[in-house]
């Protein structure tokens, strides 16, 4: 571990010396104005090569309509200039030899008074650094349209998913994911179908962040993933429909209808989307279950047909009440039915070649999950130095009750049946209730910021599993099997933040408290877990800005990941007859300590160090019946694990019509503790690398590319083999600005496989899954009503001002 800290420093020192050098020369000021010579302040500002129009810095006109490139180095430049509601402007070639440039006053025309809104929002980079997190903009990405939000999610910097579809950051499961912002109260499973059933046109952008201050959530264990939704602030009335359709091994498609109306202080919006996609999953799985009187093999090829139907769909108003308060209130509900159809044959035997049993099990499953969302918003600002009092307050409640029919039957190598047909049938309601109240206050006195709040949540799940089985020609309970389990928790927190600038240096210092109730109930076994603990979770973090070009900021957090509530319950879920998921109602928490560096170079490049080391780490546990050869997974809390990260972000432009954001993650992982019968002590370095271009063709015309390769590695006791994939898209927007279509593939060689294997101890399995990412889709966007761009002039508020950051 010590050389990977090693080889890491000297990476970063060369980078900084590297660009450090550049850094040396002269700057470059100017001043932007309209055509009656009035300032124009926000305005985004390019300081381009001559030849290949390389992006070398970006900076923002401030009151003056003035601007300062500082530390340019020799050569010829251009100068570009962009904002809203005036034409592009780009300047002459100008030279920088031994003396700074003041560039003569830069008078921007006004552009019509209707202007597309896509040709505004296209100049938003991909990917932007802001507030200390990596923002992927996708609002207008041709691979994103027609994607679900899972899809479009994994495509953030250093997001990846694991073998069983589970989110990860750095490498690491365990992330807090919320939604505008608020929680999701989901992980794992849960949390994958609520991002397969959401609509990827409706995202904006996704925020990564590695970092934490005291006002966030403890929860996560490496950071957290905010998906930001698409907000209209138009004036008016206006709308986008969009529809997309798709072919991968089966038809699929999406279509999706918003509407906003904005009159003075007052708006209403309003967004429904219907989804229906057909999926194909292949897997085999070959097992090995060592036994006394010899191996028994276990060779399983099984394919998962899914189709999905899902109606998404938000209403809300804002009413701002008077200059200082503002009031929302929406209403968000998703509604899916998911069938599914499973059928597998595995060969049993000693070996590969002799097998004495074929079993082929068939399964179908009717699962419809639906999600209900309200929330109130109040913020009302106190003063004109930035307090606030935010209210916020949340009700969710998710519903489920999947229905699943099992049928195996058993042969003999010569084709007869070896017993009866085996029927069986379970069914898996699931109620989950959560309530959250949240009061916020920021207040600046002097030159300190304080921020301060309190937060409630109360969560109840109610889990009835029920079993039977089909013997004498009537249905009965299976004993042993059906379970009703009900868990309820309680988090009590508060937290202060203090933040304050001092000359090149910033100091954030939080600190947080969580006073945790858990119960979890076992009806069936009249058994019970019940917790009571307090925790605190201090923060902090450094910042220093040695000039506007090189911004370093050092930061700490610790952190917590709570059991997922279907993990803590006792009982078996099947998958098929010889694999179940098995619950463990003794799983503690998670607690992780997180160091974290940033380094950010000419506004551009973005550099991450962390480590975080976690204690009574939760990971996949496995076991299994040698006599029956039943295996089933579980949880457990593991000793230790360490994982380490080096992330770089890093955009390039390539002459006039090409732009790259280029995206490595380099991850030592090691985990260290008893697992599974056995003792584990062993990690893997890997990388995970993506590669996302974009190419303006013409003004109407533009091309995109994303690449991306993850190396193997071992995840616990897995090794997890390599993987890559390809994805391509065109997009062509008509010239009134009102019609766009898109056409897009991924997964174009189909090689995105997720293939793994374990040779740990007793545990000799191969598994090779493909999920039916390969697809080809067209997308048509129609934008309707009032698309006039009004100026706004809100300092840091401003649509500008977030475009060059």
């Amino acid at each position: 571990m010590k050389k990977i800290y090693h080889y890491l420093s000297v990476t970063l020192c060369f980078l900084w010396v590297t660009m450090s050098s550049f850094a040396q020369q002269h700057d470059v000021t100017g001043k932007i104005v309209s055509e009656d010579n009035n300032p124009i302040e926000g305005a985004s500002v390019y300081l381009l090569t001559a030849k290949s129009e390389a992006l070398m810095k970006t900076t923002l006109t401030d009151e003056s309509g003035g601007y300062t490139f500082k530390n340019v180095p020799h050569g010829e430049f251009i100068v570009q200039v962009t904002s809203v509601g005036f034409q592009l402007y780009k300047s002459t070639t100008f030279s920088l030899n031994d003396q700074a440039v003041k560039m003569d006053a830069i008078i921007l025309k006004p552009e019509a008074k209707t202007i597309a809104e896509v040709a505004v929002e296209g100049r938003v980079p991909l990917v932007q650094q802001r507030d200390g997190k990596l923002v992927l903009n996708v609002e207008n990405s041709t691979l994103a349209a027609g994607n679900t939000a899972f899809e479009v999610v994994q495509r953030a910097p250093g997001v990846s998913v694991d073998k069983d579809e589970n989110l990860q950051l750095m490498g690491q499961a365990g992330i807090n994911v919320t939604i505008d912002g608020r929680q999701t109260y989901m992980s794992g499973e849960q949390l994958t179908a609520l991002l397969k059933s959401m609509n990827g046109d409706q995202i904006k952008s996704i925020e990564v962040s590695t970092t934490r201050s005291a006002k966030d959530d403890a929860e996560g264990t490496v950071g957290s993933i905010n998906i930001v939704l698409k907000k209209n602030r138009l004036e008016g009335f206006n709308g986008t429909f969009q529809a997309s359709a798709g072919y991968g091994r089966h038809a699929r498609g999406n279509s999706s209808l918003n509407l906003n109306y904005k009159k003075e202080n007052t708006t209403v919006f309003g967004s429904y989307g219907f989804t229906r996609n057909k999926n194909q999953y292949d897997i085999d799985i070959e097992r090995v279950i060592p036994a006394v009187e010899g191996d028994r093999v276990f060779n399983q090829d099984a394919t998962m047909k899914e189709l999905d139907k899902t109606h998404n769909y938000r209403i809300g108003v804002e009413q701002k009440t008077s200059d200082r308060n503002t009031m929302v209130l929406q209403f968000s509900g998703i509604n899916e039915v998911e069938d599914s159809e499973n059928s597998s044959i595995t060969n049993i035997g000693s070996s590969l070649q002799s097998v004495d049993s074929i079993l082929h099990s068939n399964s179908l499953q009717d699962r419809p999950f639906n999600r209900y969302s309200l929330n109130f918003n109040n913020e009302l600002k106190v003063d004109t130095l930035g307090g606030k009092l935010v209210l916020d307050l949340d009700w969710s409640a998710f519903r489920t009750d999947a229905d699943n029919h099992y049928e195996y039957r058993t042969y003999l190598p010569d084709g007869s049946l070896k017993y009866d047909p085996e029927l069986e049938w379970t069914g898996t309601p699931v109620k989950i209730d959560i309530y959250v109240g949240k009061l916020d206050f920021t207040k600046t006195i002097g030159k300190a910021k304080f921020e301060s709040g309190l937060k409630y949540s109360n969560v109840k799940s109610d889990n009835d599993l029920q079993f039977e089985h089909f013997v004498n020609g009537q249905w009965q309970d299976y004993a042993g099997r059906p379970n009703h389990f009900v868990y309820t928790e309680q988090i009590s927190a508060g937290y202060i933040d203090y933040s304050q600038a001092f000359g090149k240096m910033s100091v954030k210092l939080g600190l947080r408290g969580e006073y945790t109730v858990s119960d979890g109930h076992s009806i069936t076994l009249d058994s019970r877990v019940k917790r009571d603990y307090f925790d605190i979770f201090p923060s902090a973090n450094v910042g220093y800005t040695v000039n506007e070009n090189h911004v370093l900021s050092l930061s700490y957090a610790r952190k917590v990941s709570r059991p997922n509530y279907r993990f803590l319950n006792p009982f078996e879920y099947f998958i098929d007859k010889f694999t179940s998921q098995r619950g463990n109602p003794y799983l503690n928490p998670q607690y992780t300590n997180g160091i974290t560096l940033n380094y950010t170079a000419f506004k551009m490049f973005n550099f991450t160090l962390g480590t975080d080391i976690s204690r009574d780490a939760i990971v996949e546990s496995l076991d299994q019946d040698s006599v029956s050869g039943k295996a089933w997974v579980t949880r457990d809390n593991l000793g230790e694990s360490t994982t380490s990260y080096l992330n770089i972000n890093a955009p390039f432009r390539i002459g006039k019509f090409w732009t790259m954001n280029n995206n490595l993650t380099t991850i030592y992982m090691t985990f260290k503790g008893p697992i599974a019968g056995s003792y584990i002590n062993d990690g893997s370095v890997f990388f995970q690398g993506r590669s996302m271009n974009n190419f303006r063709i013409s003004p109407a015309f533009s091309a995109e590319m994303s690449v991306n390769y993850s190396s193997p590695f071992l995840y616990n006791v897995y090794r997890i083999h390599a993987r890559w994939g390809m994805d391509l898209g065109v997009n062509y927007n008509f010239k009134e600005g009102r019609h766009s279509l898109k056409l897009a593939g991924t997964d174009i060689f189909r090689t995105q496989k997720n293939n793994l294997s374990t040779d740990f101890a007793s545990y000799n399995a191969k598994i090779r899954q493909y999920h039916d990412s390969r697809s080809i889709r067209l997308t048509y966007t129609y934008k309707f009503g009032n698309l006039k761009q009004q100026m706004r002039r809100n300092g840091g508020d401003s649509e500008e001002k977030s475009r060059a950051m």
